[in-house]
C-alpha cells in the first residue's frame, strides 16, 4: 500500500494541543517511544501497579539478566495474562469465546457469562481469589470461577458426559520466536494455548504445531481482538526502553495521560490516507 510521505499519526492533549506525532510510515516500521507511551502507558501502568510490578522508588521490580529482549518478553507473558483477564470480564463475547475452549468446548455459550478469568498467578488472584491463587500451576494460567460461588471453577465438557470432569483453563504465551520457544514445550500443556506472535510468526508456529503436535491446540488472538497484540506490541516497546534506561517510570507517568489503546490500532488499519492525512487522537476518547 502507498503511503504518502504527509500522512502523520497525531496524539492530542486534553487542551487539543500536539503531545506526539510521527510520519505513518516510520510508525508502521517502528512506532517511536514517546508515541507507544503516549498511547499504551496509561493501561500498562495500571497493570505494573496491579501486579506489584513497581518498587515505591518507581522502577521495574524484576530480575534483570543483561538480555533487555528476553527480560521484557519474560515480564509481557505475565502481562498478557492480567490483560487477557481484563479483557474477558468486560467483553461477554471474548470471555466466551476463550471460556469455550478452556472447556474445550464447540460453541461459545451465554452461560460463560456466569464466569469471571481469574489469573492463576496474578496478585488480583492473590487479593480476591486467594484459594485459586496458585503462581506455581505449569498448566493453567488462566481459570473460569462462578460469580456467585468463587470457590467453583468452571468444568471441561466430559467425554459422554462422564463423571469427575477436570477444571477448564488456558495456557498463555507471548513470544518473538514462537518455534524455537513454544513449540518445543506445546506437548507439555494438556490444555488450549493461547499465543501471541509479537514479531508476526503465528502461522509458521501453527503449521509446526500441527506437524510435530497434531494433538495440541493452538488459539490465535486475532480470534479474541485484533487489537490485544497491538497493545501487548506497544507494552513491550516500553518496557524494554524501562529496562535500557531510555525512558523511566517517572516519565512514562508524566507522557500517558491519554488512554487510547484500542483506538489507535483501529484506526490506523481502517484509514485510508491522502496526501493531506492524518489520524488525530483526541482527548475525548478515552
Amino acid at each position: 500500500m502507498f503511503i504518502p510521505p504527509n500522512v502523520k499519526v497525531i496524539v492530542e492533549g486534553e487542551g487539543g494541543e500536539v503531545k506526539h506525532s510521527q510520519v505513518l510510515s516510520d510508525y508502521l516500521r517502528k512506532p517511536s517511544i514517546d508515541l507507544q507511551i503516549a498511547t499504551y502507558g496509561n493501561t500498562l501502568l495500571d497493570v505494573l501497579i496491579e501486579e506489584s510490578y513497581i518498587s515505591e522508588d518507581l522502577k521495574l521490580k524484576q530480575v534483570l539478566t543483561g538480555n533487555a529482549h528476553a527480560d521484557a518478553t519474560r515480564l509481557i507473558g505475565s502481562i498478557a495474562e492480567s490483560l487477557i483477564v481484563n479483557v474477558c470480564n468486560s467483553t461477554p463475547e471474548v470471555n466466551r469465546t476463550l471460556g469455550m475452549y478452556a472447556r474445550f468446548g464447540q460453541r461459545p455459550h451465554k452461560k460463560l457469562d456466569d464466569y469471571v478469568a481469574v489469573a492463576t498467578g496474578s496478585m488480583r488472584a492473590k487479593n480476591h481469589f486467594f484459594q485459586h491463587y496458585n503462581p506455581c500451576d505449569t498448566q493453567r494460567d488462566v481459570i473460569w470461577v462462578e460469580k456467585d460461588d468463587t470457590s467453583s471453577q468452571l468444568l471441561c465438557i466430559s467425554p459422554n458426559n462422564s463423571v469427575g470432569a477436570k477444571p477448564a483453563g488456558l495456557q498463555v504465551k507471548a513470544s518473538h520466536d514462537g518455534v524455537r520457544y513454544v513449540v518445543p514445550t506445546i506437548q507439555d500443556y494438556h490444555y488450549p494455548v493461547l499465543y501471541f506472535d509479537l514479531n508476526g510468526d503465528w502461522g509458521e508456529v501453527q503449521k509446526t504445531v500441527i506437524a510435530q503436535h497434531w494433538n495440541a491446540t493452538l488459539i490465535h488472538p486475532d480470534e479474541i481482538q485484533h487489537e490485544i497484540k497491538h497493545i501487548l506490541k506497544g507494552y513491550f516497546d516500553i518496557v524494554v526502553a524501562l529496562i535500557r534506561g531510555e525512558t523511566s517510570v517517572e516519565r512514562v507517568i508524566q507522557n500517558s495521560k491519554w488512554n487510547g489503546d484500542l483506538v489507535l490500532p483501529a484506526g490506523i488499519d481502517g484509514a485510508e490516507p491522502t496526501s493531506e492525512s492524518k489520524l488525530i487522537l483526541p482527548p475525548y476518547l478515552r
